[in-house]
């Protein structure tokens, strides 16, 4: 049987359960076998598409470069936006980083991140000035080094 005959053999089925719950006709035992039939094809089928392997484009990398650049979103966001799993993204990711220097993803330093950091690196705690700024604590602590401020 051909995938053309399949699809409209399964849409007619569809149609016609619709039908029947529409004009609430009465479902048999043997309706809902077919609507359970006709689920697991479809689950099958989007979890076939889903994990397709699909080559990253161009587009895609520089939508990851401009997501990470300027967004504080989760990255489950990105996925979603790119219609790929999470683990595919962190892994592209992870590649863009390691395989092309030039490449490599990091925010830059806002003048107001400075400002924080200098007005406030002595009296709040690292883990406070983390949370507030988004940044990892190794960051925190070079950026403060490279704008000559210390914790004394």
């Amino acid at each position: 049987m051909t995938q053309a005959m399949t699809k409209n053999t399964t849409d007619e089925a569809y149609k016609k359960l619709r039908n029947k719950i529409k004009t609430d006709e009465e479902i048999s035992k043997s309706d809902l076998v077919e609507a359970l039939k006709l689920y697991e094809k479809t689950t099958k089928e989007l979890k076939k598409a889903k994990n397709k392997r699909r080559a990253w484009t161009d587009e895609e990398d520089e939508y990851l470069t401009y997501f990470v650049y300027s967004s504080d979103a989760e990255l489950q966001d990105a996925a979603d936006h790119l219609n790929r799993t999470l683990g595919s993204v962190a892994s592209r990711l992870f590649q863009l980083r390691k395989h092309n220097k030039a490449f490599y993803i990091v925010r830059p330093w806002s003048e107001k991140e400075d400002e924080f950091i200098k007005k406030y690196y002595n009296s709040l705690t690292s883990k406070v000035i983390t949370e507030r700024l988004n940044r990892s604590y190794n960051a925190i602590k070079s950026r403060a080094w490279a704008l000559g401020v210390s914790k004394k």
